[in-house]
């Protein structure tokens, strides 16, 4: 009980920051939250997909060249670290949950957080199902929007 406190305490404060941060903003020429959410939810799932399949071209233009991505047993990637451990993935399967929350902080950078249940099987193991809530940030660079942080934490 007092964790889903300390997570709706939590989770309340950054969507008061994020909603601050968004006041100022001007809002000509500004995608609507329901568009921008869509969006992002679509990246994001196609980076699973890229995960599942072992697509390091598709991580490669998904993820920024600064990205940094942390698993939900704490382990740290670079984006040439994390397409360097694609090969050893074996990433099964994943859904992602209903209710995905965007965050947004300027025109140019977004977050979104989600529930997601993943299925692997590492190297000589047995297969295990994770559920975690995940939070993704976004920055639009050269036009398009790359992924610049991924965390992942013990969830549901």
């Amino acid at each position: 009980m007092i964790e889903r406190r300390t997570l709706l305490v939590s989770a309340t404060a950054t969507a008061l920051l994020a909603l601050g941060a968004c006041a100022g903003m001007p809002t000509e020429g500004r995608v609507s939250d329901t568009a921008l959410l869509d969006e992002l939810l679509r990246l994001e799932t196609a980076s699973w997909q890229y995960t599942v399949d072992r697509n390091a071209a598709g991580l490669g233009q998904f993820l920024a060249d600064d990205a940094l991505l942390i698993t939900v047993d704490g382990t740290r990637f670079t984006k040439a670290g994390y397409i360097a451990a694609l090969a050893e993935t074996n990433l099964q399967g994943f859904t992602i949950g209903p209710n995905p929350v965007l965050l947004r902080y300027s025109a140019d950078v977004a977050a979104i957080v989600y529930a997601v249940t993943y299925s692997a099987r590492p190297a000589g193991g047995a297969a295990t199902t994770l559920s975690v809530l995940a939070t993704s940030v976004f920055a639009r660079r050269d036009g398009r929007w790359v992924s610049v942080h991924y965390q992942e934490t013990p969830g549901r």
